[in-house]
């Protein structure tokens, strides 16, 4: 038995001790060229600032189309930032690298976002009894 208790303990620790992948970061400002939801052709640039969990910025696509960020959320090979538009919709971005390590884009807008409640549950956890 104890040598299973230790054998717990050590393995707690190496996975403890593991570092942490570093997530994508988003700051800085990126060009992109693309189409509008109409499919006309349109380029421009996101600027990101900011901290994890505090990003900011702006997408600018025209002399007077800024939209603002409201969010950025970073994984270890991408990011996904929603934005403000027109009419309360929410543009989503997504920018990840292939396969290849070359980044990769993509967007949609969600013209209408419907709001819903929602709760984290409670899990049950089993009580594990000594023979």
């Amino acid at each position: 038995m104890r040598t299973l208790v230790l054998g717990l303990a050590l393995a707690s620790l190496v996975t403890y001790a593991q570092p942490a992948s570093k997530d994508f970061d988003p700051v800085g400002k990126w060009s992109y060229t693309t189409r509008d939801d109409a499919g006309a052709p349109i380029s421009g640039t996101m600027e990101i600032s900011g901290t994890p969990g505090k990003y900011t910025g702006t997408i600018v696509s025209g002399p007077d189309r800024k939209i603002p960020i409201t969010e950025v959320m970073t994984s270890p090979t991408g990011m996904i930032v929603l934005a403000t538009i027109d009419n309360g919709g929410v543009a989503v971005i997504k920018v990840w690298k292939g396969p290849d390590g070359k980044l990769q884009a993509g967007w949609g807008a969600v013209r209408e976002v419907i709001t819903a409640t929602v709760e984290r549950s409670k899990l049950a956890v089993p009580i594990l009894r000594a023979a």
